[in-house]
């Protein structure tokens, strides 16, 4: 159950970051005046749910602790596998042509630009989480000792 809610609040995230890049995207590489299906929702929809589920390879919060390292590792895996997915997925969806180098730089240039804000996100998080319950703890070991 603490996946699944995992997973949705990471899919809320990264829905997020890809309609603010998009919203950028679009008007920088098409103009203003492009005319927008409904189909982009769907889609967009898509690619974020694909991105959610290869998070499964990075550890839950509060499960089984990892190295460092094997954790870069992961990450590294799994950012790797958000560049085939965006890549590949955009292509399809006819976001952007291989056959332009501005745009798949742009493109790259969102994959990290959302990676990294959500990884802030939620490392952020994940260290406020962290703080409040050292101190719920410090405060069970004052009362302890009274």
């Amino acid at each position: 159950m603490k996946r699944l809610q995992s997973m949705l609040s990471f899919f809320e995230k990264v829905t997020a970051g890809i309609v603010f890049v998009t919203a950028i995207y679009i008007p920088v590489f098409y103009g203003w005046d492009l005319v927008i299906h409904a189909d982009i929702l769907w889609q967009i929809l898509s690619l974020s749910a694909v991105c959610t589920l290869g998070s499964v390879i990075i550890p839950l919060e509060g499960g089984k602790e990892i190295s460092r390292n094997a954790m870069l590792i992961r990450t590294i895996l799994y950012f790797i596998y958000i560049n085939v997915a965006v890549l590949g997925l955009g292509f399809l969806f006819g976001w952007f042509t291989f056959r332009s180098g501005p745009q798949v730089l742009g493109m790259e240039l969102a994959i990290v630009f959302v990676f990294f804000v959500i990884y802030l996100i939620l490392y952020w998080t994940q260290r406020r989480e962290a703080r409040r319950m050292n101190e719920k703890l410090k405060e069970r070991i004052r009362m302890a000792k009274k």
